[in-house]
């Protein structure tokens, strides 16, 4: 793992890092609840605090989520297909993700104003759409004919590969207006490695201090950031890094059993993501205020 020279910083313990003690930012949580799921699954939101994700409904059935407070906007996949999400969002409601078709394929999707719009690499045998701007581009994964995974952004008008030099596989997340991408690398038995930002051709690692295990998801159009990371016994916590003072701070629904994961961060630092209760295998989606 590498530390890039402008971020490294100081920090007194593993549960908190960060430049300034005076500068830790605090955190509200709240559940975020559908009613009649069995599961809620957050996986971005915008700044008018629209979340967009999943849930899963008493029978069973995974059905694509855009939620407005209370108010639910649900949408499936054509007849067959399973497992549908929504795991990007804009400032226009538009949002992006994948489910799984008729044929066990993995196929991305642009939903907008109740309409769908397929997303697929060219030659590609799968793709997987993760995050959308207010500019329309579109960012996320696609797998080619001998089975290697690739990262990829569309700029509404052509597809471009994303490839970590050296990375067994590249994942985009999101992409914000100024069209900086966020990512990170896997290594081939799929665990994180390093989180990197993606600015027009240049890579700028972006780690967690004292992590090996860095999932960079949300980033937001003050250069914000929010990050999953794993402990050394495998316990997932999520991370915030505020651009304008360099502090990275690690936080963990107080609801969870060691088991946050950050996913969508807006300009308000509102953020998303989902936490495993004690005892529970069934996935939390919660949202966290953030005071600096």
């Amino acid at each position: 793992m590498k530390i890039s020279t402008l971020l490294i910083c100081l920090f007194t313990s593993a549960v908190t890092m960060s430049i300034n003690a005076a500068a830790q930012p605090t955190f509200k949580f709240a559940d975020v609840k559908v009613k009649g799921a069995t599961e809620v699954d957050t996986y971005a939101v915008n700044n008018a605090g629209i979340i967009a994700g999943d849930y899963i409904d008493k029978t069973g059935v995974q059905h694509g989520m855009i939620l407005n407070k209370k108010v639910l906007t649900s949408f499936d996949g054509p007849s067959g297909s399973t497992g549908i999400a929504a795991y990007g969002i804009n400032n226009s409601n538009a949002v992006v993700g994948w489910y799984t078709d008729v044929n066990g394929i993995p196929t991305a999707f642009l939903y907008a104003s109740g309409t769908f719009t397929p997303i697929a690499y060219p030659k590609a045998t799968s793709t997987e759409a993760n995050g959308i701007n207010d500019n329309g581009w579109i960012v996320g994964i696609y797998v080619d004919k001998k089975g290697v995974q690739h990262g990829f952004y569309w700029d509404t008008a052509k597809y471009h590969a994303i490839n970590v030099k050296g990375a067994v596989a590249t994942e985009p997340w999101a992409i914000n207006n100024s069209n900086v991408i966020s990512l990170y690398t896997l290594d081939s038995s799929g665990n994180p490695l390093d989180g990197y930002l993606l600015t027009g051709k240049k890579f700028a690692i972006m780690d967690v201090p004292g992590y090996t295990e860095n999932v960079l998801h949300g980033i937001n159009n003050n250069g914000d950031l929010d990050y999953t990371v794993f402990d050394s016994s495998g316990n997932r916590h999520g991370v915030l890094y505020v651009a304008s003072t360099g502090v990275f701070t690690q936080f963990d629904d107080p609801n969870g059993d060691d088991g946050t994961r950050a996913d969508g961060i807006n300009d308000s630092l509102e953020m998303v993501g989902r936490y495993t209760p004690p005892g529970g295998s069934t996935n939390v989606g919660f949202k966290a205020t953030t005071k600096q």
